[in-house]
């Protein structure tokens, strides 16, 4: 792709087509045939930053090889050539995908957030596994197109929330389900292990800058509606999370290592409402970016057994109150330590965790913990960590952990609040089977917005 194609070239090139409005798509088998070589062979679209860290982990599983790869900046590329010299590599992943059909059993891919459709869709039509890093899409409609399309091909697919793959994510899950803990009444979750990330100025979007050697910027735009110059802090290695029309901002980047493990083990659905507290910040004079302080209220219903409670999240500058059963000689700051992690009131207990799969999960006070009555082991561990079961899952043609399903619906939640950014101090009330919001019509223009509206036209039916 050359440096002045537009979207609408990018639209109609190739199996883009397959997005544009009025395609069709094409027609799936109703089950793949199970993998049966000797090892996974990977088609990689992405390379650099976090794709270079998926990627050491399946090659270093010793069950996957590379035989293909693409990203837009030629250098990132320059480690994989080493490691994989019989590999293939391009700039468009369309085109890899085409040129190099039959060759891979597999596909990974991790790029930024705006590419994660039309790069599954494409990947989709060669009927193999794919591993898709979090959140799973950019915008609702991105996302349940996502979800519904895997569903309906019948593939193995599995999203790249390594902490659903801790082991204290089912343990929490054995802790909450034997029934030691009672119901929860309260969650106060906080990220601040990333501040940094999130504080671009929101000028940074208007700064012009020169485009670095080896990047294709148009191509790394991809199907974004709106085409700009290169900016600073976009770009590889750039807080392109920080801007709507690319990113989520903070809350959907990091759901799932925070709400991911409450979700998992109590079964959470999507929650009724959610109203967010930001001071200071005007999402019209910043159409752009994400507040640097906001609290987010999320209403979880009640299922089974358990009563309706709440979830509160705070993030960037903003930090979680102080949980009441912690010991009074425990320090409780993360924003000043740059910690991540949530605290949970149960009826019984309170418990406090981590990031990344509820690390450290524990019940505090001490006391409390060592008087703690552990239930028997009920649910599997993974062996060999997040990677290792998407490898695992196909060499043994089984569903993943986490499915399309399950980082769907997590991601889904953490957009809930990436659209309440644009509406501080509204109650928006949610309604999880038509997947809409029930009292703001502006809020569900944004299920669909106009940096993806064009190019997922066919897909309003998700909706």
């Amino acid at each position: 792709m050359t440096a002045n194609m537009t979207k609408r070239d990018f639209i109609k090139l190739g199996g883009a087509a397959a997005f544009a409005a009025g395609a069709s798509f094409p027609a799936l088998a109703a089950k793949p045939a199970p993998y049966n070589g000797p090892k996974v062979r990977i088609a990689a679209i992405g390379t650099g930053g976090m794709a270079r860290g998926d990627l050491l982990n399946f090659l270093g599983s010793g069950k996957a090889e590379v035989v293909c790869a693409a990203d837009v900046y030629a250098p990132a590329m320059d480690w994989l050539k080493k490691r994989q010299p019989k590999a293939r590599f391009y700039a468009d992943y369309r085109k890899m995908l085409a040129e190099c059909a039959g060759t891979f059993d597999a596909v990974t891919i991790t790029v930024p957030d705006h590419h994660h459709c039309v790069a599954f869709l494409e990947a989709l039509k060669y009927k193999v596994p794919v591993f898709c890093q979090k959140p799973l899409g950019h915008t609702f409609a991105e996302t349940l197109a996502m979800m519904r399309k895997a569903k309906e091909a019948g593939i193995i697919t599995h999203v790249g929330m390594q902490g659903n793959s801790s082991p204290q994510t089912p343990l929490l899950r054995e802790w909450y389900e034997s029934g030691e803990l009672g119901q929860p009444e309260e969650a106060h979750l906080y990220c601040n292990s990333v501040a940094y990330f999130y504080r671009d100025p929101p000028e940074f979007i208007n700064t012009v800058q020169p485009v670095p050697n080896g990047l294709d910027w148009e191509l790394w735009q991809g199907p974004v509606r709106e085409r700009r110059a290169f900016f600073k802090g976009a770009g590889p290695g750039g807080h392109w999370r920080n801007w709507f029309p690319y990113g989520e901002g903070c809350l959907t980047d990091w759901v799932c290592h925070i709400l991911g493990p409450l979700v998992t083990a109590l079964d959470l659905d999507m929650p009724t409402a959610v109203t967010v507290d930001e001071p200071g910040f005007d999402p019209v004079k910043t159409p752009h970016s994400f507040p640097f302080g906001p609290h987010y209220k999320f209403e979880f219903p009640a299922k089974g057994g358990r009563k309706a409670f709440t979830v509160n999240w705070y993030d960037v500058n903003r930090t979680a109150p102080r949980p009441t059963a912690l010991e009074a000689a425990k320090e409780f700051d993360p924003r000043k330590h740059g910690h991540s992690g949530a605290w949970v009131k149960f009826e019984k207990e309170t418990i406090m965790y981590g990031s990344h799969g509820a690390g450290g999960l524990c019940i505090v006070p001490q006391e409390r913990m060592r008087a703690f009555k552990r239930p028997p082991q009920k649910y599997r561990r993974i062996r060999g960590g997040h990677h290792a079961e998407f490898l695992n899952a196909i060499l043994e043609n089984r569903p993943t952990n986490t499915p399309f399903e399950l980082g769907g619906k997590i991601s889904l939640m953490g957009l809930m609040g990436t659209i309440a950014t644009r509406f501080p101090g509204q109650r928006l009330a949610f309604d999880s089977k038509s997947m809409r919001f029930t009292n703001c019509d502006a809020a569900n223009k944004l299920l669909m917005p106009d940096w993806s509206a064009e190019a997922f036209a066919t897909y309003g039916d998700a909706l």
